[in-house]
């Protein structure tokens, strides 16, 4: 099993030589091209000055640069920072300048928003930050042209050059921000030992091979995504880079590029179901093996919807920046796991859940999930007190999620420790709400969030947004609610319409905010 990528790239050339590993529907790349490109590009950092323990970061979306410079970096052993195109000044000042990041690479100024004028505002403030590479067309005469980085070596780099910088299985690869639903986030640190080959373990259990062709709808930058880079690598897998989410043409694109394996939020999921249903679309020519979805509490009625409409197969997942892929459902399972449970422990992770004071529950209580493993990251960079409190006495991550073992080793999700609403002593959980509100047809996005109330100690409120056209009052929310069988004390007492809930990378819906605005509904 490889531990490095630089070995995955040498062994996936050899062995699935001019097969298609990458393709955006316009440019492809074989898995030879791709291990050839990516030592390339390797080169040329090193000819900007680039130096083994450098961070690199990229601005990207899912497209064939993202993945070059992700398979480049590694071979040269710079520390690799994805970033969402949605930060602005703001998170990427503080992001690059946390890392003393020496280089970013960024989409043209042809693109819909200016990246690259960002990009250097944000170098004028950070001497660290030494290159603005640019993805398309370069409009700053600092602006380094990715596409130079393809047309031929540079002088006086060699392959020895590469060799001396190949990185250790246990030096710094991967630096991923947390999501930061709740606070500024945290930068994850990963090392080749922790994320390429746990990864490409899960990739035997996906029942991956030859025959198969992923899509992500969720993004590379985000650790659902990022690691089918590799996967899809190892198992000889056509990876479709898909980078504009359009739910109108998805269907379209499923077939024409026999698509087999999709990963998506369940926010995506419930967009595909809606346009099927309002615009008639028939799936004859979609040929989905299986549907990787989480993040959040799956819907089992999406679950059923789906395997009934697109006659796939559904696997639930559980993770963290922290942890990569923790648990997750096999295809062989019952059905049924894939909405009752988050699965199993990946194949080299351990599961436990503890109580407040540490102590290991038995099977069937709820407390909060922990987990140790290989894949288990090294430490929040440059942030050893969070280090420290992350992690219990036995060296288990504790996750700030809920949940309960069964006696077959399947997890139960309960919800986020800060999901847990308290009202007059009564407690629930709000993704039993949130799972309700996103099965209505009218509704986009929902999330439930306490609010302070000097009597009963919490109430609950729940943020939503409607799909265009639609109209959904108060008090319709709570008959609903009550239709659906939840007890009053459940029933949220206060209700907010947005045009659009905040969201994270991966397209989870970010509750710092709404927590933040929840604080003042108890004051008023």
């Amino acid at each position: 099993m490889p531990v490095a990528i630089d070995e995955l790239l040498t062994e996936a050339a050899v062995k699935y030589g001019s097969g298609t590993a990458f393709t955006d529907g316009v440019h492809t790349l074989t898995f030879k091209q791709a291990e050839q490109l990516s030592k390339r590009v390797a080169k040329h950092f090193l000819k900007m000055g680039l130096q083994k323990g450098d961070v690199i970061a990229v601005q990207l979306p899912n497209c064939m640069e993202f993945v070059l410079a992700h398979l480049a970096a590694a071979q040269i052993g710079l520390v690799f920072n994805p970033l969402s195109p949605n930060y602005r000044r703001q998170e990427l000042t503080y992001m690059l300048g946390h890392c003393e990041t020496k280089a970013i690479i960024v989409p043209g100024s042809t693109s819909k928003f200016d990246f690259e004028t960002l990009a250097f505002e944000v170098k004028e403030k950070l001497p660290y930050l030494a290159h603005v590479i640019t993805a398309g067309g370069a409009g700053h005469e600092e602006s380094v042209a990715f596409s130079a980085f393809l047309e031929e070596d540079p002088a006086g780099i060699t392959e020895d050059d590469l060799s001396a910088c190949k990185p250790r299985p246990d030096d710094p690869s991967l630096i991923m921000f947390t999501s930061g639903t709740e606070s500024n986030p945290k930068a994850v640190l990963h090392t080749s030992r922790t994320f390429v080959a746990p990864h490409l373990r899960n990739g035997y259990e996906y029942q991956l091979d030859e025959q198969d062709t992923i899509l992500s709808l969720t993004p590379l930058c985000h650790m659902f995504s990022l690691p089918m880079i590799m996967i899809s690598l190892h198992q000889g897998a056509k990876h479709y880079l898909y980078r504009e989410y359009k739910v109108d043409e998805l269907i379209a694109v499923f077939g024409r590029e026999h698509v087999t394996f999709l990963i998506a939020a369940p926010a995506h999921l419930l967009d595909i179901l809606h346009h099927m249903k309002t615009a008639g679309t028939a799936a004859d020519d979609v040929n989905l093996r299986l549907v990787l979805t989480g993040g959040t509490k799956i819907p089992s009625q999406m679950v059923k919807d789906l395997r009934d409409v697109l006659q796939c197969n559904v696997g639930a997942q559980w993770g963290m920046t922290e942890v990569c892929a923790g648990s997750f459902t096999r295809p062989d399972d019952d059905p049924a796991k894939a909405w009752e449970t988050i699965g199993r422990v990946n194949p080299t992770g351990e599961v436990i859940i503890v109580d407040e004071e540490n102590n290991v529950l038995p099977a069937g209580e709820i407390g909060e999930i922990a987990f140790k493993g290989d894949s288990l990251f090294v430490e929040y960079y440059r942030n050893p007190d969070a280090t420290k409190s992350a992690f219990n006495e036995d060296g288990y991550f504790l996750t700030g999620d809920q949940g309960y073992l069964d006696e077959d080793g399947y997890i139960y999700f309960s919800g986020r420790t800060k999901d847990t609403i308290n009202r007059g002593g009564l407690k629930f959980h709000a993704s039993e709400i949130e799972e309700a509100l996103q099965m209505n047809p009218k509704v986009r996005q929902a999330a439930v969030v306490s609010v302070p109330d000097p009597r009963l100690g919490e109430r609950a409120c729940a943020y939503i947004a409607l799909r265009d056209g639609e109209e959904w009052t108060f008090d319709e929310v709570k008959s609903f609610l009550l239709e659906q069988g939840f007890a009053k004390y459940k029933i949220p007492e206060y209700v907010e319409m947005r045009k659009e809930l905040p969201t994270t990378p991966s397209g989870k819906i970010s509750k710092g905010p709404l927590r933040t605005e929840a604080q003042l509904l108890g004051q008023e």
